[in-house]
């Protein structure tokens, strides 16, 4: 409609500065595009990501040789002309189409194991052999522009066909919104329909230096940005946004879990299989909830080790303060491995640590009752029928260094080391797993006692310590003793330095086949 009033050619110079600026953009939105998907993938193996990459790399190494061989540009090579820049844009936005176009195609939660290697240096090949035919070989390609007809009939056809691909991309990107309500989605849609009317001003302009020729490089550089922001937004901002509000999630459910478990019970399964997708991010939080590795309260001592077989693990302790002469201990190992497991541990920990001042006052120093509450808690709830929990649980006077303790169907029980050198399996106390028996079965809980003395030391461990390993033992008891009593008296880092030498020196590198926890308490 206003053609008559704006269409102009500018003059040489004019052209070449606008259009080196908004090539540079578009080359320096398309590498770094290409980095943060590159990177990314490493993280969460989304094989959109690895096609990401590769259009990226090949987009923006092709509009860098584009930029240096437009018509009035300096020698690059070959000489600069309209053919040869020409002939490089085609081949770019051909493959910048198809390339989003087949990422659209890939589910947007689709992971694999690919190498991105594969990916980089089939990149790298493309771009140099594209490079090398069109500056070398430019005769073969057909014209694309003629000076003083211009566009031919080829070229302004392959822009309609790249502007219908970008089309259908759009429609993939708008259904992958529809399917997860993220608006990202729609942002790089919006970039695909901008690209679209970026190519319908590519099939219009009459010179390559006129108003239609710059329109389409602006909207080029817009519809590439939105694109760009997109895919950094859902890949690399949004995760910490999750992370962030997953945080405030975990700290509601501490404050008042069950309230929370009764009122959203089906936002819990929904959070539990986005977490499936996040385990990363699951096993930091799980890390976090666990003591330091080494303490040192009322002058009793700490050390601990925690070893996961996967990301996340079934087994947990801890180790608190009920008030001024009394400290809280336990370990337990919830029956399998992965997310389910993890959820548990977050459970156990709220219900087995003593909140309320009622509670504290009948179970804090009673580990029978504690594992007894622990129990009809656990059958209460909706947990699967086949998630059970072994632990033992353990309460220590720091002034009459008197131990209570009561197993919960633990089946490794803890060694007790004494400064002279004689070893005491702690066994005098008997229990039922934690499990869903409520219906059928009221176990009863019995708490033993034992006197320690000043520098008399006590191992909590889980069965991933001395289980079967690759069809070997990993660590014999008889082996774990001979440990604790060469270094019964050094330091505490050193004894469990001493446990952990052996645990490497038997795997030898290898996975192991269950998480291994333990933890050390010297009197």
């Amino acid at each position: 409609m206003l053609e008559t009033y704006i269409y102009s050619v500018l003059g040489n110079v004019t052209f070449l500065t606008y259009h080196l600026i908004l090539e540079s953009l578009s080359i320096i939105i398309s590498f770094t595009s290409f980095i943060l998907t590159y990177y990314t993938y490493q993280k969460n193996n989304r094989l959109r990501l690895l096609v990401y990459s590769a259009v990226f790399f090949i987009t923006g190494w092709l509009d860098f040789f584009h930029t240096m061989g437009y018509n009035g540009m300096p020698v690059f090579f070959t000489n600069s002309s309209i053919p040869k820049a020409t002939t490089f844009w085609i081949i770019g936005r051909l493959i910048f189409a198809m390339g989003l176009l087949v990422a659209g195609l890939v589910p947007y939660n689709y992971k694999t194991r690919l190498s991105r290697s594969y990916f980089l240096w089939g990149s790298i090949i493309v771009s140099v052999l594209i490079s090398y035919v069109v500056t070398v070989h430019l005769d073969s390609f057909p014209p694309l522009f003629i000076e003083g007809q211009g566009l031919t009939e080829l070229k302004i056809n392959l822009e309609y066909f790249i502007l219908v691909i970008f089309a259908i991309a759009s429609i993939l990107y708008i259904r992958d919104y529809h399917l997860t309500r993220d608006r990202v989605f729609m942002l790089v849609a919006a970039g695909l329909i901008v690209s679209v009317f970026a190519e319908a001003a590519f099939t219009v302009y009459k010179s390559v230096y006129d108003t239609y020729n710059m329109l389409g490089h602006i909207y080029k550089v817009l519809g590439l940005y939105l694109i760009s922001r997109g895919i950094f937004i859902y890949n690399l901002d949004k995760p910490y946004v999750e992370l962030s509000n997953a945080k405030k999630k975990i700290k509601l459910y501490a404050e008042n879990l069950e309230k929370i478990v009764e009122r959203r019970t089906s936002e819990v399964h929904k959070i539990n299989a986005k977490m499936i997708e996040d385990l990363e991010y699951a096993k930091k939080i799980q890390e976090s909830m666990l003591p330091a590795k080494e303490l040192n309260i009322y002058s009793t001592q700490f050390v601990s080790e925690y070893i996961p077989c996967e990301r996340l693990s079934g087994d947990f302790y801890g180790i608190y303060v009920i008030d001024e002469e009394n400290l809280g201990m336990y370990i337990a190992d919830v029956a399998g491995h992965g997310v389910s497991a993890a959820m548990m541990t977050v459970v156990a920990d709220r219900i087995i640590k003593p909140t309320g001042a009622q509670e504290r006052a009948v179970n804090a120093l009673a580990p029978h009752k504690t594992l007894g509450h622990f129990y009809r808690e656990f059958n209460k709830s909706e947990f699967p029928i086949e998630m059970h929990v072994v632990m033992f649980h353990a309460i220590f006077n720091t002034k009459s260094r008197l131990l209570s303790y009561c197993s919960g169907g633990i089946n490794v029980l803890p060694i007790l080391v004494r400064k002279s050198g004689e070893i005491v399996t702690l066994s005098e106390s008997t229990g039922f797993p934690i499990c869903r028996f409520g219906d059928f079965y009221t176990p009863e809980y019995k708490k033993a006692d034992i006197q320690m003395e000043k520098g008399d030391r006590v191992i909590f461990y889980t069965d991933g310590l001395v289980e079967n390993f690759k069809n070997s033992t990993l660590i014999e008891q008889k082996d774990l003793i001979r440990i604790l009593l060469a270094n019964r008296d050094k330091d505490l880092k050193v004894l469990s330095q001493g446990i952990l030498n052996e645990i490497k020196q038997i795997a030898s590198g290898s996975e192991y086949d269950d998480d291994i926890t333990y933890f050390i308490m010297e009197a």
